[in-house]
């Protein structure tokens, strides 16, 4: 009777200590790591574009449908019938050769937008990778990437609503995070 109860007391602190030691080696940066500033479109409760640059404001529009913990506003971008319903953060790249995080919640309604990260040195802009937006829910999106960047460079995320001369649409963005992991 007395083994019956003597193992499980045993396994169980060793299973413990074991799952403790294991989430130690899994990274996960804290939303203070963001390195774009006013990620959820909002200030003090408010919509705001504090920190983006619109390239077109008449596309550009705040919603109360947010994605889960996405706070009181979420942004829509229009669908354009050429480029340029670009809603734009410039990250400022610390030297080196550093892996990166971006990640946002996004989804669209009709034609679908995408998100770019591009490279911005003294000679040119390059895009270092795009995501579609591909459901019309709510849903994560998310991109590991390493970045050699120097001390003249920065980073651009753009948000689009994407372009079409036929149809009409909206993309929904919020909760945008760039971080840098190492």
């Amino acid at each position: 009777m007395i083994k019956r109860f003597t193992v499980p007391l045993f396994i169980l602190p060793l299973l413990a200590l074991l799952l403790y030691r294991c989430s130690d080696s899994i990274i996960e940066p804290k939303i203070e790591n963001n390195l774009i500033r006013n990620p959820s479109f909002e200030m003090n409760s408010d919509p705001s574009l504090a920190d983006w640059f619109v390239n077109m404001p008449s596309l550009v529009n705040f919603t109360n449908d947010t994605p889960l913990n996405g706070g009181n506003w979420a942004l829509t971008i229009d669908v354009l019938w050429g480029i340029g319903n670009d809603v734009i953060s410039t990250v400022i790249l610390p030297e080196g050769t550093h892996i990166y995080k971006f990640s946002f919640w996004s989804k669209f309604s009709t034609k679908p937008g995408f998100a770019d990260i591009d490279l911005v040195t003294q000679d040119s802009t390059s895009q270092i990778s795009r995501i579609n937006i591909d459901s019309e829910s709510w849903k994560n999106y998310s991109i590991l990437d390493t970045i050699t960047s120097s001390s003249e460079d920065s980073l651009q995320i753009k948000l689009s609503g994407g372009f079409s001369n036929i149809s009409p649409g909206k993309t929904y963005f919020d909760l945008c995070t760039f971080e840098l992991l190492e």
